[in-house]
């Protein structure tokens, strides 16, 4: 009986084996448009002003990126961007680096970077960036 129930236990474990490596795990992405919902900081913060910021990834490796600081107007930044690995970096159509390069990571709708040069974490969730946004942002 013991050597029954050895064998059914084998038999178990190697069905859940071949079933969890037969599982594709899908590259990382940052493709698409994203809403910044949520940053945590132990850096310096901006006062009491609301942030609110639209990032669009696109696939060629160019992104835009709307950022607007309390009550004013969208301003509107572009460059380009590369992914290796977990690793984000990008540099500005002026010819500037990011502040930082971000180790990436993605779930179904959410977007986390964290960044490489001061603990700061930011969130977004997967969205369309309003037309008005890039209609009236400033560059």
């Amino acid at each position: 009986m013991r050597n029954i129930v050895r064998f059914v236990c084998m038999l178990l474990l190697a069905g859940i084996a071949a079933v969890s490596c037969g599982k594709k795990t899908q590259p990382l992405s940052v493709n698409g448009e994203w809403s910044l919902v949520r940053v945590e900081s132990r850096a310096a913060t901006i006062g009491d002003q609301t942030v609110v910021v639209y990032l669009s990834f696109e696939s060629g490796g160019n992104f835009e990126l709307f950022q607007k600081l309390g009550e004013g107007r969208f301003r509107k930044f572009t460059g380009s961007w590369t992914l290796s690995g977990d690793q984000l970096s990008g540099r500005y159509s002026t010819g500037e680096s990011w502040a930082s390069s971000y180790t990436v990571s993605s779930t179904d709708g959410e977007l986390v970077l964290l960044s490489n040069s001061g603990g700061e974490c930011d969130y977004y969730v997967k969205t369309t960036i309003p037309p008005d946004v890039r209609e009236y942002a400033i560059f």
